[in-house]
């Protein structure tokens, strides 16, 4: 389903994810929507793209899919988005003065004519140059987010793209679109490839080879794995990219070299999950090795004393899990499903 119209109002905008909550003001009337909306204000106007949905607490609400951002349809539409506070300079009274002023020809001057804008008292010759400049930029980066969808990569992540690569990403892409591997989550690397291969690299292109081979690493993080073993690497990346084992090891020893990966008994991590490992270690190292302050000396009668006070009566191997949380700063309980092991949280915290 797709719809077009204004964002009238702004609920609620997480400012690490930019999930939104809007009012839309459509043709047919208004609709709450509910989604991920990078880089919008009220006053923008949207073409959206999800369905409707009915939530159990605030009813019925537009969920988005993909939208599009558009130049505003009317004049009333560009005063708001003008007036939005995105443009540096401008307020509503001014937006309001530059629309009356130029009419239709508005979105015209602000592209290729800013100085006609220091007829317009408040603002001088510096003040329409910037304004323009700001108008600009703001809709270049509309064309970096439409540009990135080609590549599957969402509007979550494009705003990722655009806070590392700026205002020139898609020109700094197209001279290496693998950057996309290391700047954004879950890319697909088929498509990059392809781009890159009618752009005219060769196949055994070192970034080609780099990249393909930390995307082989990331595709085992996201099965819930921090390294891959060399020779299953190896074999993945020389199916990818279609080049020799000989080209894929080249480029495993100078990655390392560059310490972007880490390799350990025969084991590939990337450099920034080694660290977190080794950090995590350390930390646990710490805790192991400091005061146990918790102790209880007489942990039987307290494992007795709750025995009683719950009506639960533990088994052997829940009073060694228990004795073994006593006695140590850091103690891991593993388990299947149904193994009890809330019981052993929800015991030992009766009774440490």
């Amino acid at each position: 389903m797709e719809i077009t119209g204004e964002i009238t109002d702004i609920i609620y905008q997480n400012e690490i994810n930019s999930y939104t909550v809007a009012e839309f003001e459509t043709q047919d009337g208004n609709i709450t929507i509910v989604g991920y909306l990078p880089f919008i204000n009220a006053g923008d106007t949207l073409k959206l793209i999800g369905k409707i949905v009915t939530h159990q607490d605030y009813g019925e609400q537009f969920k988005i899919d993909t939208f599009e951002k558009l130049m505003p349809q009317t004049l009333t539409s560009l005063e708001h988005y003008l007036s939005n506070g995105t443009i540096k300079g401008i307020g509503p009274a001014t937006a309001k003065k530059i629309v009356d002023t130029f009419g239709e020809e508005t979105i015209h001057v602000l592209k290729f004519e800013p100085e006609k804008l220091s007829n317009i008292k408040g603002i001088n010759k510096e003040k329409a140059i910037s304004i323009s400049e700001t108008f600009i930029e703001n809709w270049e980066l509309w064309q970096i987010v439409g540009y990135l969808e080609k590549f599957g990569i969402g509007v979550q992540n494009a705003k990722n793209v655009y806070e590392k690569l700026g205002i020139n990403a898609i020109e700094e892409i197209e001279e290496n679109p693998y950057i996309l591997i290391d700047i954004a989550n879950n890319v697909d690397f088929k498509k990059i490839d392809k781009m890159a291969m009618n752009l005219g690299m060769p196949y055994n292109y070192e970034k080609r080879i780099k990249s393909g081979i930390k995307y082989g690493i990331m595709c085992a993080t996201t099965n819930g794995h921090c390294k891959v073993q060399k020779e299953n690497l190896i074999t993945f990346c020389k199916e990818l990219l279609e080049i020799s084992n000989e080209e894929v090891e080249e480029n495993i020893i100078q990655l390392k070299a560059k310490n972007e990966i880490v390799e350990e008994d025969n084991w590939i991590y990337l450099s920034y999950f080694f660290d977190a490992e080794n950090n995590i270690a350390q930390r646990i190292q710490i805790l192991q090795n400091s005061q146990n302050t918790k102790k209880i000396e007489n942990i039987k009668k307290e494992m007795k004393k709750t025995e009683q006070s719950s009506e639960i009566e533990l088994s052997e191997k829940q009073k060694e899990a228990i004795n073994a949380i006593n006695e140590n700063n850091v103690c891991i309980i593993t388990g299947g499903p149904r193994n009890w092991k809330n019981n052993y949280y929800k015991n030992s915290n009766r009774i440490i």
